[in-house]
């Protein structure tokens, strides 16, 4: 299972990339989303994890662009984000978030999202 994390905290992009290797997935990050649909493009990855505040193109930009390019229109996302608002969760599932996280997330809350999304054969 691949799994691409863009998030501009390297905390966080490593904890949850750490954590999901454990547990057998094939991880790949990036610190931004500028070079985001090229690595989708090549890589293919199952699902992303998606910071949606980031410098120079933030999480709703890439995925305005994500869902109009064909290598990723129908890759699961998951938002984890900072974001904790109301209308923060219905604005990212309006932009085709496929499920909503609120940072601080723990690892174990992020794997049982992906399982939830990609079944349970994303990791044992």
């Amino acid at each position: 299972m691949r799994c691409l994390i863009i998030d501009d905290n390297v905390d966080s992009r490593d904890g949850y990339a750490e954590y999901l290797r454990a547990f057998g997935f094939d991880v790949s990050t990036l610190e931004g989303a500028t070079r985001a649909l090229d690595r989708i493009r090549r890589w293919l990855p199952d699902i992303i994890l998606l910071d949606l505040r980031m410098p120079r193109l933030d999480g709703w930009a890439f995925l305005r662009l994500l869902r109009g390019d064909p290598a990723g229109c129908t890759v699961p996302v998951v938002a984890v984000s900072a974001c904790a608002y109301a209308e923060d969760r219905t604005r990212a599932e309006l932009a085709g978030c496929d499920a909503f996280l609120s940072k601080p997330c723990t690892p174990d809350v992020v794997l049982a999202c992906i399982k939830k999304l990609v079944g349970t054969t994303a990791a044992t």
